[in-house]
């Protein structure tokens, strides 16, 4: 069958898996999830009308392994309550079942946890912990994070990717950039701390270092494990491409996907959620940098929509692979001649399953308890993409 981008189409190993082409599904949250952080089936049917589409890998957005002292907003999933893999497993297994890979981006909000809308939501009364003391803008106060909590966090990250994987989860992914609580650490901006987690770039990188072997022991050797890093913080104090290649090349031989984007959502929202204004392929000159250093595949993220371009950005050799988020709210572009994209498969079988006998899967299974809406119908009429697209509640 001749493909009309042929690069782009082409499969992609990682770790075991294979990926049918090269284009990715980014994280994105959604609304309908209980208070207590479990996935609904609205959620569920988010992420498969997205496999449907026909990205390589859709992944669920915002795990928090730690939610006592991570959450930071009310959209994040709760790896640590009762009853999660139910929601987990069932997500897992609709993204599969239109031939993506399935993945799951593993975080925690640092001092930014329990900030924002989860504040309203929040009894626990626990401490901010982030790298260092400081206050926030809004007065807040901020403490140290002890060893004996790093600890903690470090052993959640592992415990997570492995109830992820029981769930059915083809790979997992860790968010290293974007200002959580990896990237705080990173930072120099940010970590202040004087012990063996602050101060040189080695140390400054051993929290990522400990959680990435963390999550490698409770996976195993060949399951794949993705990173999510800012390759520029953009601020005066922070990091920049130099030290963040430096990075990428001590957190490389524990991982199989590095994905590269940019800012710190705490000073730059525009930079790690790229508006219409920037320019398109804003994070590309960074992805095709890092491939310079690194041998596994690199992802590049940010402002890329358009197909001719990602194929000349993979044929170049600038990035191995194109993750988007909000562009996958429509069908993704055609990638054969036919203009079929649910034909081109790397491996397994792809159901012909229509949105709407989705929609009615979805609305027979019960809402689980908390659930505050009914199921969800589209705004507008207008194909394939409106199924995947714009939701009325």
């Amino acid at each position: 069958m001749y493909r009309k981008f042929p690069h782009l189409s082409a499969p992609l190993q990682v770790g075991n898996i294979i990926l049918r082409n090269r284009m990715f599904s980014a994280p994105m949250s959604h609304p309908n999830i209980t208070p207590e952080g479990l996935i609904t089936p609205q959620m569920t049917a988010y992420y498969e009308l997205r496999a449907r589409g026909g990205a390589a890998v859709v992944t669920v957005s915002e795990a928090i392994t730690h939610f006592r002292t991570g959450k930071s907003h009310d959209r994040n999933v709760n790896l640590n309550a009762d009853y999660a893999i139910l929601g987990l497993s069932e997500t897992a297994r609709a993204i599969k079942r239109h031939g993506a890979a399935a993945s799951i981006e593993l975080s925690h909000g640092g001092y930014r946890s329990n900030v924002d809308s989860a504040e309203k939501n929040s009894s626990s009364g626990e401490i901010k912990y982030g790298p260092s003391d400081t206050i926030l803008p809004d007065g807040k106060e901020v403490r140290e994070m002890p060893v004996d909590v790093i600890r903690e966090i470090v052993k959640s990250f592992g415990e997570g990717a492995a109830l992820c994987k029981r769930a059915g989860f083809d790979m997992v992914m860790v968010h290293g950039g974007h200002g959580w609580l990896i990237n705080q650490f990173l930072s120099p901006y940010t970590n202040k701390r004087s012990d063996k987690y602050g101060g040189s770039l080695e140390n400054r990188a051993r929290l990522a270092l400990e959680i990435l072997d963390s999550v490698r022991g409770a996976v195993g050797p060949s399951f794949p494990i993705e990173f999510r890093m800012s390759a520029e913080e953009y601020i005066e104090g922070g990091y920049d491409i130099t030290e963040a290649v430096e990075f990428a090349k001590l957190i490389e031989s524990r991982i199989d996907l590095l994905h590269v984007s940019t800012g710190n959502l705490n000073f730059n929202f525009n930079r790690t959620h790229p508006t219409m204004f920037e320019e398109r392929g804003c994070n590309v000159v960074y992805a095709a940098e890092m491939k310079k250093h690194v041998k596994i595949p690199v992802v590049t993220i940010g402002a890329i929509s358009d197909p001719v371009m990602m194929e000349d950005i993979i044929a170049s050799g600038k990035a191995d692979a194109i993750a988007m988020a909000r562009h996958t709210r429509c069908a993704m572009p055609p990638l054969s001649s036919q203009g079929n994209a649910s034909k081109i498969r790397a491996s397994g079988k792809s159901t012909a399953a229509s949105s709407s006998s989705i929609r009615s899967r979805i609305a027979a299974r019960p809402m689980p308890a908390g659930s505050a809406s009914p199921i969800c119908t589209p705004t507008r009429s207008t194909g394939l993409s409106a199924d995947i697209g714009s939701w009325k509640m």
